[in-house]
């Protein structure tokens, strides 16, 4: 759907300066370049057949195609709340030659249109009932997006003098396919209808040409983000409740471009082809192990109804086979989005514990510092955190007040002891984000410091579908620089004891392969992630391409450990009824050897900046 645009002040007519002297086609005005070289002029006379409508407007194509793959053969005409024609009518169209921004945001490419809105312009019938022209097949021996590069490194692609180059750039692809017919024979999906009714898929002629996983999801890799995806979106009629692994066949619609991507808006009801993919599930952990997990709930608050955590409790107990310790990211408060001043999340992590008792798991005592109201960002109102959950039955945890700033020490007994329960948490890079939640826990024996992170949101940075190539990624800094406050922390510790276990965990959104992450590395930790097939490192899926934005860094010392297995549990990113959003990471090894002598319990001093924000006591 197209937002509320409003009209011109002045009126145009066929006779004004800059018209056309003779009747277009629509493959020249649209071009061999993203703009239109007609831009701003009156054209008229503009033949087509109209192959389908909305409420704003109709596209149409030319009845006879000028067989260049250079330039499309349909456009789109606006009329806003003029009359509309019906599939199947030849029209002529007299309007405005214009470039229209989704939304104006400089971030989007632009739709090249006829503007029929205002003045004299309009479109007339010549007939109806006709047979709409041959859509374009891709795959299926026909035409097929390449598959290596969105688009060539040359700054702005509108910049004149850019010619398409369709069969080396996805973007200009697909930019020469605008307004037209398009059909895919047979097509996987690779991006689940979770949200917004659109589904991304692959034409099974290239499903694996770049990297797949075993369970069908197009993974990105650090030069490839899959260019010849293509979302199919439901702003003509509906989409299909479609996972990842499913098939459609007989998908047709017509080539758009909205909210930074090309889309294809269907016309026809695709055929569903169910796959067999089913969320992963891993056993009950089995005795003598201990297993150690990350989880973002995607936003639980308090008021939630019953069945999202009823269904995050079954996704810990079955799926995760109840982990004796859980990094939790997106905690809400207690009334959610209920923008009131509340910021405590007791009532959160109660109903959460108590519905995985209820589902036959563990009893879980919890770790939380509540936020200032509005100082850690996420959904207005919600005032999300990081907090832990952990087996009261099996570790040990104790917290104590203290202040703001890191005072590592070493106790008598060689272990380590630290003033902080939110890492640097007056760092600027953590200004309205989330503050790193660190504690420490007692298992056995040995003492596990995690470090329970949610860096800032990608938000700002330019679509891999935008003008501007190659994008710039303007969030990288702000997670590269809390990626260094962590990573400082954590090298106080390692200095402190070069044998420490240290978990550095959560959702770090961003990549393995990303730089805002190296400082965690240069710390001394690995990224689990790494060790797993790269073709597996996905806990969330975005426009169909698959990525970890989850990640599990250990210190030297715990990976020496022979017993770790670490694995992404694929339970919610594939598949349109997911719990959350993300998939949950599972790490497990082989239980430490209780030691003989008896440990007093770990201080952790759980720091708050200032008075005014409260300390949620562990339970």
């Amino acid at each position: 759907m197209f937002p509320f645009r409003l009209k011109p002040l002045v009126s145009l007519c066929l006779l004004c300066a800059g018209a056309s002297s003779h009747a277009l086609t629509i493959g020249e005005i649209q071009g061999e370049q993203h703009l239109s070289a007609y831009e701003g002029q009156t054209v008229a006379g503009i033949d087509g057949i109209v192959t389908a409508v909305d409420a704003r407007g109709f596209w149409m194509q030319d009845v006879i195609p000028d067989g260049n793959v250079l330039t499309s053969d349909g456009i789109y005409v606006f009329t806003n709340s003029r009359g509309r024609p019906t599939v199947g009518d030849r029209v002529l169209v007299s309007g405005r030659v214009d470039e229209y921004r989704p939304g104006g945001a400089a971030s989007n490419l632009t739709i090249t249109e006829l503007n029929t809105s205002f003045g004299a312009h309009a479109w007339t019938r010549q007939s109806s009932g006709n047979a709409l022209p041959a859509a374009v097949l891709l795959g299926n021996a026909g035409r097929l997006a390449p598959t290596a590069a969105i688009a060539p490194d040359v700054g702005n692609v509108e910049a004149a003098g850019y010619r398409l180059a369709p069969s080396l750039y996805a973007m200009d692809f697909y930019e020469s396919l605008e307004g037209m017919r398009v059909s895919m024979a047979s097509a996987a999906v690779v991006g689940p209808n979770a949200q917004y009714g659109e589904v991304a898929v692959i034409s099974h002629d290239q499903l694996g040409t770049t990297l797949s996983s075993a369970r069908g999801a197009a993974t990105v890799q650090r030069d490839n983000f899959n260019p010849h995806r293509l979302i199919l979106d439901d702003a003509l009629r509906s989409t299909p409740i479609v996972n990842v692994g499913d098939s459609l066949t007989e998908v047709t619609g017509v080539m758009h471009y909205s909210f930074s991507n090309y889309k294809l808006n269907l016309t026809d009801a695709p055929t569903v082809r169910a796959g067999a993919l089913q969320p992963e599930t891993v056993a009950p952990v089995a005795p003598g192990r201990l297993a150690i997990a990350s989880y973002n709930i995607e936003n639980l608050a308090g008021n939630a109804a019953q069945s999202r955590f009823d269904g995050i409790a079954g996704q810990i107990v079955g799926n995760l086979g109840s982990p004796q310790l859980i990094a939790l990211q997106e905690v809400q408060d207690n009334n959610g989005a209920t923008d009131n001043g509340t910021t405590a999340s007791d009532q959160t992590l109660e109903r959460l514990t108590q519905a995985v008792r209820e589902a036959g798991g563990r009893d879980y005592g919890y770790v939380v510092i509540d936020p200032l109201n509005k100082a850690d960002g996420g959904q207005p109102g919600g005032n999300i955190r990081n907090a832990f959950l952990y087996d009261k039955a099996a570790i040990s945890f104790a917290g104590a007040l203290g202040g703001a700033n890191q005072a590592i020490g070493v106790l008598p007994d060689g272990t380590l002891s630290f003033d902080a329960g939110r890492v640097d948490p007056t760092n600027p890079a953590f200004a309205d984000s989330r503050k790193p939640l660190a504690a420490q826990f007692r298992i056995n024996g040995e003492n596990f410091i995690l470090v329970n992170n949610h860096f800032s949101s990608k938000g700002g940075d330019e679509p891999l579908f935008g003008p501007d190539q190659s994008p710039e990624r303007g969030s990288e800094a702000a997670r590269r620089a809390q990626a260094q406050a962590v990573a400082s922390f954590v090298g106080d510790l390692l200095a402190a004891d070069a044998g420490a276990w240290v978990i550095v965990l959560g959702d770090l959104n961003d990549f393995q392969f990303a730089e805002t992450l190296a400082p965690l590395g240069a710390a001394g930790l690995v990224n689990l992630t790494d060790t797993l097939p790269a073709g597996e490192r996905y806990t969330y899926i975005y426009e169909g391409n698959a990525q970890a934005l989850d990640h599990m860094f250990v210190s030297a010392a715990l990976l020496a450990d022979g017993s770790l297995r670490y694995d992404i549990v694929h339970a919610n990113a594939e598949f349109a009824n997911q719990i959350s959003d993300h998939d949950p990471l599972l790490l497990t090894m082989a239980m430490p050897v209780p030691e003989p002598q008896s440990y007093a319990l770990m201080l952790l001093g759980l720091g708050v900046v200032g008075a005014v924000a409260r300390r949620r006591p562990a339970r």
